[in-house]
């Protein structure tokens, strides 16, 4: 509540200028561009800063460029009948609704032993005050939707509703930041999960019509040549996978990249083994699944603090999982205790990163979070013994 409390002071004390100036404010103007019917117009720069500048205090320059799918300006639309400060501040308001309705709906669909109530509560509220929800509600972003999308993936799953949990994964991650979901589409096909598959094939099928409607066919290809623009344009330095990671020590350049293709091949593939040994195993669900999405985020190439609020869903249903293995224990137990002792450890990481885009030792130290999270998830799956069926 402490924590919430001072998000809450400072996104309050946020200026009118910042408003205008906030990572919302690329989604504002290109909803504008499209309900102008402009909407073959969302990637090009230079009409995008030009309507940028419109809505920014005179003698005040930024440059952020629209990078995510068109699908992303579609729904901003509504949000255009307000004045940018206003909508910038609905807009951050309910990703950080959509975040704590993710983090409820993981404990709700969560295994939790009976008669521990408040302990769900307690890790729900634990995981909405994470230090990612600060970035995410001052700045804007579809975090909230992408949390949401996977908490709701998880609850599908746990209802053996594998098409649903496909399609929520899809919609979710694919609205605005599908670039997170590789490494959780390698768990799906790891799995061997082809219903999961289905259903995501059919969430990025709906996306794509969706985007070809509002922009045309030749603006939504061209949205996977702005992405390369949108890697160029953010520091790689100041990202927080592995390419982060390699820049932060080597700088910008081949070197680093390479450094981190490879590292992502091989994050990848743990993600496809993981998901391989969780099949037709529903007691490895919540330790496979928060594994893969540590390393889905690890082999982003373009990771910032606000995309950990991903960990929030994922820290509260593992919590469960503990709470039922540390049984008779009372919350918290052993495990319970080891999780959450990790979840205040990815905590301070997040925030020893906020806004760090130097390029020096120790450098980014998420990946290092993010790479001691997915090697103690895959030991705690390795040494998990099979369920024994009852009943």
């Amino acid at each position: 509540m402490a924590a919430l409390a001072v998000y809450l002071v400072l996104w309050l004390k946020v200026t009118a200028t910042q408003e205008r100036g906030s990572d919302f404010s690329v989604f504002y103007v290109a909803a504008l561009l499209v309900r102008a019917g402009h909407g073959d117009q969302v990637y090009n720069q230079a009409i995008e800063a030009a309507r940028h500048a419109a809505i920014l205090p005179r003698g005040y320059h930024l440059t952020l460029p629209f990078n995510t799918p068109p699908t992303s300006a579609l729904l901003a639309i509504p949000l255009t009948l307000l004045n940018p400060g206003t909508a910038y501040r609905l807009f951050s308001v309910a990703q950080f609704l959509l975040l704590g309705a993710a983090v409820w709906v993981a404990a709700r669909a969560a295994p939790w032993p009976k008669g521990e109530g408040r302990a769900r509560s307690l890790a729900a509220l634990a995981g909405l005050a994470g230090t990612a929800t600060f970035p995410l509600l001052i700045l804007g972003q579809w975090d909230g939707v992408c949390a949401l999308g996977l908490a709701l993936a998880y609850a599908a799953w746990r209802r053996d509703r594998r098409f649903a949990a496909g399609l929520f994964l899809a919609l979710g991650l694919g609205i605005a930041k599908p670039h997170l979901a590789v490494g959780l589409i390698a768990f799906v096909i790891g799995r061997r999960d082809w219903r999961a598959l289905l259903g995501a094939l059919a969430g990025a099928a709906l996306l794509g019509v969706a985007s070809v409607a509002t922009v045309g066919v030749a603006t939504t290809l061209a949205f996977m040549g702005n992405t390369a623009f949108a890697l160029g344009h953010t520091p790689a330095s100041s990202t927080l996978g592995l390419l982060g990671l390699a820049s932060s020590w080597l700088g910008s350049g081949d070197t680093a990249s390479i450094l981190a293709l490879a590292g992502g091949g091989l994050g990848i593939a743990a993600a496809f083994a993981i998901g391989w040994r969780s099949r037709g195993r529903p007691e490895l669900l919540e330790v496979s699944l928060a594994a893969a999405v540590a390393l889905t985020l690890l082999v982003s190439p373009h990771l910032l603090p606000h995309d950990l609020a991903l960990t929030a869903p994922a820290f509260v249903w593992l919590s469960a999982r503990a709470a039922r293995l540390d049984e008779p224990q009372p919350w918290p137990g052993r495990r319970a205790t080891a999780v959450l002792a990790g979840w205040l450890t990815m905590a301070a990481l997040v925030a020893l990163d906020l806004g760090n885009s130097a390029q020096a030792p120790p450098g980014r130290v998420v990946p290092w979070g993010l790479m001691a999270a997915a090697v103690i998830l895959f030991v705690w799956q390795s040494r998990s013994p099979m369920a024994v069926p009852t009943g």
